[in-house]
């Protein structure tokens, strides 16, 4: 979404810190729109990476074969 529609997940991220504003001002635990416990903006990288790319073109483990 960050990529695609980025005037969507601009508004969902905007829609997270509504809630935790109203969470806090009520005294309650922070919630979050991820299940990684932080913000959307934080956990989304910007750019497509992969999860097994060293960024030095090599395949050491066995990765990029599957």
């Amino acid at each position: 979404m960050r990529r695609d529609q980025p005037h969507l997940f601009t508004k969902a991220c905007h829609l997270g810190t509504a809630i935790n504003g109203r969470r806090r001002t009520l005294g309650k635990d922070l919630g979050y729109l991820t299940r990684y416990n932080a913000r959307l903006a934080d956990v989304t990288p910007n750019a497509d990476t992969l999860a097994f790319d060293d960024g030095d073109g090599t395949c050491d483990t066995g990765w990029c074969l599957t």
